[in-house]
């Protein structure tokens, strides 16, 4: 597993009076028919803008929403904000944004909106102490993620020049190569941590580094073949590893369970969960797998779920949600631990009739973390999205911003977008 090295911070960085500060957020939320729907990102990169807006200097604001499909930046602004493009525009992350800084602070100057990210020059020149400029969605232009190196620098050389100081607070976009990621601080020399993204090195290093034991992890979703190398890096790690989710139903097909129609990969991936746990047999890893299950003929909501006694699931049936046992198992099993680390929901929580058991999970953690003082990591993705909507991701230790970026970090893996900051 790839060290975690403390970066410098944006309290590290000197004097923001009168400086411009070039700052990469993930600002890629949810919005339906122009209504930000989830404002979790947009909040949680509010104290880093606050901090520079308090200590005099100014926020240049950049982000991607979406995968727009753009042109390439060759060193002439293109306007692209094209009708086709529109759908993924920035703008009504701007209004709200304003919304929140003037919650804050009532006196707040406007929050300004550039239309195109590679011609805002003019709108950077005019911007006063204390104030917000918010770029244009960066992925507009394809060299934002363009797999040469030459090209994305072409847009981080225009980016660059717009400040004096580069922040990166977007640990969702931590694990790519773009230009407004590792770009921009090899223009500048120079890159810093904001306070979330310190905050998510922090979390995951104290976890991956030195946990408090036991230490347990909370492993579901639907794939097996998606979880391989977070499995084998977490048994090198944890003490307890509770499966849940569509994925638990292969892991039960290769004890001989019958799994009715339940999700399940077959082939290579059976072998491949033998013998993954094998691996935590020998390592002495307890390995829990669900004891009962909710379940229903179709995949849709029903006010008559089937809930089976055991591990099995009758023919024509499948299961879409850990039943009543294994809530009561798995909350055992958690009751004592030092830390938990969590990815993946234990079903289909979006649907009502199958969120108790990952809505439950959430709410043990969040009882353990108070409690106890257990140190609960939530990993991002569906994890932190069902942390949110249960009401329990106020009571966790940390719930990641970032899916792909933490998946990949509990991997082992090395996230570009960290390696680009200087050290501490």
């Amino acid at each position: 597993m790839v060290e975690l090295k403390p970066k410098k911070s944006i309290d590290d960085v000197g004097s923001l009076k009168g400086k411009k500060v070039l700052v990469r957020v993930d600002f890629n939320v949810p919005i339906e028919n122009g209504e930000i729907t989830n404002d979790l990102r947009i909040r949680a990169a509010l104290p880093t803008i606050q901090k520079i807006l308090s200590d005099g200097g100014s926020a240049i604001l950049m982000s991607h929403l979406g995968r727009p499909e753009g042109p390439k930046y060759e060193g002439t602004p293109l306007n692209p904000s094209t009708p086709e493009l529109k759908a993924e525009s920035l703008l009504p992350v701007s209004a709200r944004l304003e919304e929140l800084l003037k919650k804050e602070n009532p006196s707040c100057l406007p929050v300004l909106f550039a239309e195109d990210c590679l011609d805002a020059k003019s709108q950077v020149d005019s911007l006063a102490e204390g104030q917000v400029l918010l770029l244009e969605n960066v992925r507009f232009y394809k060299n934002e993620s363009s797999k040469k190196e030459e090209e994305r620098l072409v847009m981080a050389k225009t980016l660059a020049s717009y400040g004096d100081i580069f922040i990166c607070d977007a640990f969702g976009t931590a694990h790519r190569n773009a230009a407004t990621v590792t770009g921009i601080p090899s223009v500048m020399g120079q890159g810093a941590a904001g306070y979330l993204m310190a905050k998510e090195v922090e979390a995951f290093r104290q976890v991956l580094t030195d946990p408090p034991r036991p230490f347990c992890a909370i492993v579901g979703g639907s794939k097996v073949s998606d979880k391989i190398l977070l499995l084998e890096q977490l048994m090198e790690k944890v003490n307890k590893l509770l499966i849940g989710g569509a994925m638990a139903y292969t892991f039960l097909k290769t004890e001989g369970k019958s799994i009715g129609k339940s999700f399940c990969q077959e082939g290579e991936i059976l072998e491949v969960a033998k013998k993954l746990l094998e691996k935590a047999k020998e390592k002495g890893i307890e390995v829990l797998l669900p004891v009962d299950h909710v379940c229903h003929t179709a995949f849709e909501d029903t006010d008559s779920p089937l809930v089976t006694e055991d591990e099995n699931i009758p023919d024509g049936y499948m299961a879409l949600d850990i039943g009543p046992k294994t809530v009561k198992l798995y909350q055992d099993a958690l009751d004592g631990c030092g830390a938990a680390i969590w990815n993946g929901p234990m079903g289909v929580f979006e649907k009502k009739t199958y969120s108790n058991g990952t809505f439950t999970i959430a709410s043990t953690l969040g009882d353990l973390t108070e409690k106890n003082g257990m140190i609960s990591i939530i990993g991002g993705g569906d994890s932190a999205a069902a942390a949110e909507v249960s009401g329990q991701a106020v009571r966790m230790s940390h719930v990641s911003t970032g899916g792909g970026a933490s998946l990949e970090l509990m991997e082992g893996k090395a996230l570009p977008g960290i390696d680009a900051l200087d050290d501490a």
